[in-house]
This record gives structure tokens, sequence and C-alpha cells, in this order.
């Protein structure tokens, strides 16, 4: 009967595609719903495991064991021989909470929730020489001791506790569960720890037109050579967090010999900003991600809508959609890039680091959903017997949590080991002799901010360059000490206390005339009477010399104002020749910019 049955089935569909569709459909209809339910649940579950990258079967089939950690160094390397051969956190495996078993699940995890520990900072207002203004929020040791008398001390001048220098990563402060786990952990283990925030955030509003990015170092040069002189027996070590991971090997790489850092640590750096540009364009979900970013930094500028509105394209900064176009209307506006391309190529770390020579470490995962893999330097770290290049398989982007609680973070035990090991061996970075004050040091920077003048209390007004010059190292000391009067430590809570720029000189705080007329008034004025004091000289030179660009030459500008210096001369019967005038101007011009003072552009005043 069964053999009939089949044989007539077969001989209708060999007939009749209709007829086969019938019974297609009769069978289809006999299998029950919840089937159906079920196939769907699983396709999702197939899809979903695909599109978020879970490795948990992975990791169950590999007995929960996780993966080695890669290390990438230099063959002939001491730092690999005596300091991360003794680092049992990266030559162990790393194995991420079974829960949070995907980049996207870890990377989501810890910006939303975290599970940071609770601290509490003591809030510096630290004064760049710019006219800069931001926090350094520090985290002593004792605060995290449970020892309440010492709530109070501050740290000696000759106290010998290392100091951890945390440079936070994109629109990110000292609030960040990434940063307090880090923080936290580090001061545990008994160091001292200060959280360099970027300028604009962590409630602090910037003072001046100049913002941060991702290749400004001017700011992590000043805080470092501070703390360096203010704490010259402390070692410093710093650690740098995506973004802040890129601006510290660049900073590293610039600086090269010339940095008083022990050693540092860059975690889930970008590397190279143009691949990673577009790695974060390319795939589902790495939009979510750039327009999750791209948000924020909408967000930073709003909190900054007067100077940004000014200074950049507010209504391209307002429908921005992704990172490039936020850096097209407003980083490269403000920064003076000619596209957002330049800026990517000119701030990218990768192609700094081999010129790194403190000792650093890399640490990156495969799966990083917002710092690719293509863009990490395995090349260039091998080459530099200063860094070590550590890898992970899983970890995703600042993530890394490890354990069932999923509670901590493996990258800062690994961080903390890697500067422990460190501190007590002889490879240690330490600074060559220099004959220049730290915080008196002019920092150059990828952002130029255009023609300035400087306004003393006495009302002489200064072009200003970027470049160096040597200055008698007393006199600036003098000035450091004067500016670091300005930089007091406050608490957490307190009201900020920003920089007051200095009095205006009548002539200059008129408004009913243009400070071109002004100074060309007082310009006559000088040259009819004569050279009578070096004020005069400084004076004249620096009206005269906001018309060009002093990083290219004087010009003709220059020729003008030599004649007319000439014909004062010899007015006065002086004997200072025209060389010496020459570098009395040079000497001041240069000098007066390195000075704290307010920096303004002369079309604003």
């Amino acid at each position: 009967m069964h053999t009939f049955s089949a044989m007539y089935c077969s001989e209708a569909i060999a007939e009749t595609p209709a007829v086969a569709y019938k019974l297609f459909f009769k069978a289809a209809i006999a299998i029950p719903i919840w089937h159906y339910l079920l196939g769907m649940l699983l396709l999702c579950m197939g899809f979903l495991y695909n599109l978020l990258e879970l490795h948990f079967f992975h990791d169950l089939f590999t007995g929960f064991r996780g993966s080695p950690v890669l290390l990438t160094y230099n063959s002939s390397s001491d730092l690999y021989r005596g300091v991360v051969s003794k680092c049992r956190t990266l030559h162990g495996r790393y194995l991420a909470t079974p829960w949070l078993s995907s980049p996207h699940i870890q990377t989501s995890f810890l910006n939303f929730f975290g599970k940071p520990p609770r601290v509490s900072y003591k809030r510096q207002l630290f004064h760049a020489s710019d006219g800069g203004t931001f926090a350094l929020d520090w985290l002593r040791h004792f605060d995290v001791s449970g020892v309440t008398t010492h709530r109070y001390r501050d740290i000696c001048k000759d106290d010998t506790t290392p100091i951890v220098v945390m440079i936070p990563g994109l629109t990110s402060d000292s609030a960040s569960p990434y940063m307090k786990h880090l923080a936290f952990n580090t001061a545990k283990h008994g160091w001292n720890v200060v959280v360099s925030n970027h300028r604009g955030l962590g409630g602090v509003s910037v003072t001046t037109d100049c913002f941060y990015n991702a290749g400004w170092t001017g700011d992590v040069r000043e805080v470092i050579k501070y703390l360096h002189h203010e704490y010259p027996e402390a070692p410093l070590f710093v650690v740098g967090t995506s973004i802040g991971a890129n601006i510290l090997v660049k900073y590293l790489g610039e600086d090269g010999e010339n940095v008083p850092v022990a050693g540092a640590a860059a975690v889930s750096s970008p590397w190279d900003l143009l691949i990673g540009s577009r790695f974060i364009s390319r795939r589902l979900l790495q939009k979510l991600y750039d327009r999750a970013l791209t948000i924020g930094l909408q967000g930073y500028a709003q909190l900054h809508k007067s100077r940004y509105s000014r200074l950049a394209n507010w209504e391209g900064i307002e429908k921005s959609r992704t990172i490039r176009d936020f850096d097209t209307h407003a980083t490269c506006l403000v920064g003076n890039y000619e596209s957002a391309d330049t800026y990517y190529r000119h701030s990218s770390s990768c192609s700094f680091v081999q010129r790194v020579s403190v000792p650093l470490l890399c640490i990156s995962a495969l799966d990083d959903p917002v710092c690719t893999r293509e863009a990490i330097p395995f090349d260039e770290c091998r080459a530099n017997k200063n860094t070590v290049l550590a890898i992970t398989q899983h970890g995703g982007h600042l993530a890394f949590f490890e354990g069932i609680a999923g509670s901590s973070l493996w990258w800062v035990r690994a961080v903390n080991e890697f500067f422990e090991a460190l501190h007590s061996s002889p490879f240690m970075h330490k600074q060559k002799a220099q004959n220049i004050d730290p915080h008196s040091a002019v920092m150059q920077s990828s952002v130029d901010q255009g023609p300035y003048i400087n306004v003393t209390d006495d009302g002489m007004v200064a072009a200003t360059d970027n470049g160096r010059s040597d200055v008698d190292v007393e006199e600036l000391f003098k000035e450091k000490k004067d500016h670091d009067q300005n930089n007091r430590t406050v608490s957490a809570g307190e009201e900020h206390v920003f920089t007051s720029g200095v009095n205006l000189s009548p002539a200059v705080r008129n408004p009913g005339k243009s400070w071109e007329f002004q100074g060309h008034e007082y310009c006559r004025k000088v040259l009819i009477s004569g050279f009578t004091t070096k004020q005069d000289v400084n004076m004249v030179a620096c009206l005269y010399s906001h018309h060009i660009d002093l990083a290219s030459g004087w010009c003709s500008t220059w020729f003008h104002l030599q004649k007319e210096v000439q014909k004062s001369l010899a007015r006065k019967d002086t004997k200072m020749t025209d060389h010496h005038f020459v570098s009395q101007i040079l000497y001041r011009i240069t000098h007066l910019q390195r000075r704290k003072i307010l920096y303004v552009k002369y079309w604003d005043i």
C-alpha cells in the first residue's frame, strides 16, 4: 500500500508541478507552528552570533582556557629580557568574561555600565602657557588605603612615590568607567595617579581658541614637564587610552630622549587615523560606533558653541553624521588643516613609534570594533628596542573584561604589572640634562592659531611665533615660579577658578581706533623722538611684525622698519648698531611669547 502511494505521488509530481506544490503545502501545514518559531529563532541567533562576533562556543570548546597573548618585540630588546619577561600577565592567556564574549557587548557594557569602583579625585586647575585651562584630577595612594588621617595631606616635593599620568580617550574624562578602573587599581598598588583631562572636558570651560585633537601633544608635554619640575624625585609613568594613546605615542616620538618619563603604556590606540576613518565607516556596526562618537563630539562642541560658531562651520557641525564630517567642519578649520585626510596623516602616531626612546608597552585587541587591526604597526614596534606590542585575540575597545563577575579589566592589571616590573629594574628611562625650564618651554602643536599679539601688564605688545630660543635659565625659572602660583589645588566639588587675562593698556583698549592705527601712531611718536629705552625698540618691532609670518622671514616690512630705525638712530647719535638692534628685537619677540600672558588675535581686539 505504501509502495503504491509513493509511486502515485512520484507520478503526480512528474506529470503536474501544481500537484507537487499542493502536497508540499499540505505537509507544511501539518508541521506545528512552534517548529517554525524555533527555526526562526535559531536563524536569528546564528545571524546575531556572527554579527556581534560572539566567541562563546569557541571558548566553550577550548575549555575556557582563553587565547595566548601575542608579543611583538625586537630580538635584542633589553626591555623584554629585563622587564616584560617577568610579567606573568603578558605571558599568560586572556579569557573574556563568558557572558561578555563579544567585542561589541564588551565595549557597550564598559561605556554604559562598566562596574567602576568609587573614587574621589582632588582637582587641580592647570593653566597652560597659552592661557588654556584644564583639570588635573589627582587620586593619591592614601586616598584608597582607607586611612582617613592622610585625607588632607599633600604630596611632598621630595616624595619618591611614582606618579602615573593618565590621558583619556576621545570625549572622555576622569569620570569615565575605564579611567576609574585604572586610577583606582593603580592607586591601590601604592602609586599616585593624576588624570590629565582634555581641554573643555571634565566640567572646565575652554579659555582660549585652542582645542585638543588627536594630534595635540602640547598639553601632555606641559603637564609632564610641570610634574617633573614639581616632584623631581618621583618617577613619572604615563598611560594613554584610545585617542589618548595616540597622543602619548606621538609625544614620545616627537621628543625622543628629551622626556622625563620613566615608562609608558598605550592601550587601544588607533595608530593610523586615515585607515581608522575608512574602517569605522565600512560595516553596519562600525557605522553605529561612528555615529555614537560623532554625537559625543557634537555635544562637546555644544558646550563651547560660542567659540566653535566663530571659528568653525557651526551649521556643518550640527549636520555632521560621521567623525569625518565633524573633523571637516570643526577640527580642520580650528586646527588650520587643508582637509580631514591631511589632519589624519599629520596626527597619526604610527610614524612616531620608531622614534620612541621610553620603555613603551602597547596593548591592542584584534577584535577591537573601533580601532582596526589593519592599523597596528607590527613592523615598527618590532624595529624599536624600547617597544613591546601585546596583542590579544579578544577584548574589544578598552574593555578586556575578565572573571565570572566581569568586575575587572585585564589591561589594567597588565599595565600595572609592567610598570611595577619596570620600576624595580634598571631600564627606566632617564631624561638627559637640559638647560630649559620645563614649564616655560614653547609647546609645538599641530593647531595653528594664526597671528597673535601678547599684551603685558605694562602695555607692551609682542607678536608671537612657534619657534624656540635660548633664554637665560634663571629668568625662565623666575617666570615659572610666577606662573605656578596660578596653578592651585582645589577639591573636586569646589567651583572652578579660571585664569583671568591681564589688563590691556589704555591705548590697546581704546575701542574708537583700530589696533593697527594705534600701533602706527605709537611708532611715529617713537621714531620722531628716537629710541630712548629698550621698551621702545621692542614695541616698534612687535607692532610692525604682526603683518608677516615670523617663521618665514621679515620680508619687505623688516626692510621698511630698518630704514626708519636707521633714521632714528642717526638723530639720536647712538652707538647701538643694526646688528645689536636686530638681535635685541629677535630676543624679545621669541622670549615674550614663552611667557604666560594673554594671547589674542589682533583683529579681535
